[in-house]
C-alpha cells in the first residue's frame, strides 16, 4: 500500500508498506523518520466499478487527521 505523509516541516514522503502493518506502528515509524506529522494519506488500490467497463478504474484517497 502506498502512503503519503505530510510532515509539519513541509517535507513530504511516500512510503510503500505491507497491508499487514498496523497503523500505529506505521505512524511511529514515520514520526521517527521525519518528525511531527501534519497528515497521512492512504492511497487505495484501483477498484473495478460494476457500472463501467473493465478497463476503467478509480483510485481513492483516505486522509486521517493527526492525533494530538
Amino acid at each position: 500500500m502506498k502512503i503519503l505523509v505530510n510532515f509539519k516541516s513541509g517535507f513530504k514522503q511516500t512510503f510503500i508498506v505491507p497491508k499487514c502493518m498496523l497503523a500505529v506502528e506505521f505512524r511511529n515509524m514515520a514520526k521517527a523518520i521525519g518528525g511531527s506529522i501534519e497528515s497521512i494519506e492512504f492511497s487505495l488500490p484501483p477498484r473495478r466499478q460494476s457500472s463501467i467497463s473493465g478497463s476503467d478504474f478509480r483510485e481513492g484517497i483516505l486522509q486521517l487527521p493527526d492525533r494530538h
